[in-house]
C-alpha cells in the first residue's frame, strides 16, 4: 500500500467538498500525513443574473475565505491531523491545483469533490475535477455524489 506524506485537498464550499475533506482526513489520519487545505478564489468573470463583474477579490473576500479554511484546520486538527496548514489563492483553480500547489507543497495526493458547478458550466468548460485528474502529476482521489 501506497504511504502518503502530503496530501491536498480543494475546497469550494460546496457540499461535495465538504465530503471530499472528510475523506482527506481520514487519509491524512491512517497515513500520518500533512494535510493541505487549499481554496482558490477565481481570477476570472463572475456572472449573476443582473451583472457581469471582475472577481478582483476584495478583502472581505479573501477575510472570508481565509476564516472558513482556518475552521477548516482547526476541524481537522482537533480530529487527529496534527500537520495541517491553509493555502489561499487568486488565480485559476485548475493551474493552482494540479500544477502549482502540488509542485510548491510536495503533494502526492489531491482529493476533490467531483462537481461544484452547474451542468451548463461543465458542459461548456469542464469541471476543475476533471481537469487536475487529467493533467495532475499527483494521484487523484474524485469524490462523487
Amino acid at each position: 500500500m501506497f504511504n502518503y506524506q502530503h496530501i491536498l485537498i480543494g475546497l469550494d464550499g460546496s457540499e461535495l467538498s465538504e465530503r471530499a475533506f472528510s475523506e482527506a482526513i481520514e487519509i491524512a489520519k491512517r497515513n500520518n500525513a500533512e494535510l493541505v487545505v487549499a481554496q482558490i478564489i477565481p481570477d476570472t468573470l463572475y456572472t449573476n443574473a443582473r451583472m457581469t463583474y471582475p472577481a478582483e477579490t476584495t478583502t472581505t473576500e479573501k477575510h472570508f475565505v481565509q476564516s472558513y479554511l482556518d475552521q477548516k484546520v482547526q476541524f481537522a486538527k482537533e480530529h487527529g491531523v496534527p500537520n495541517v496548514r491553509a493555502i489561499l489563492k487568486v488565480g485559476s483553480p485548475r493551474r493552482e491545483l494540479a500544477f502549482t500547489i502540488p509542485e510548491e507543497a510536495h503533494i502526492d495526493l489531491t482529493v476533490l469533490g467531483v462537481s461544484g458547478k452547474g451542468a451548463f458550466e461543465r458542459l461548456l468548460i469542464g469541471s476543475v475535477a476533471q481537469f487536475i485528474s487529467v493533467h495532475s502529476n499527483t494521484n487523484v482521489l474524485l469524490i462523487k455524489p
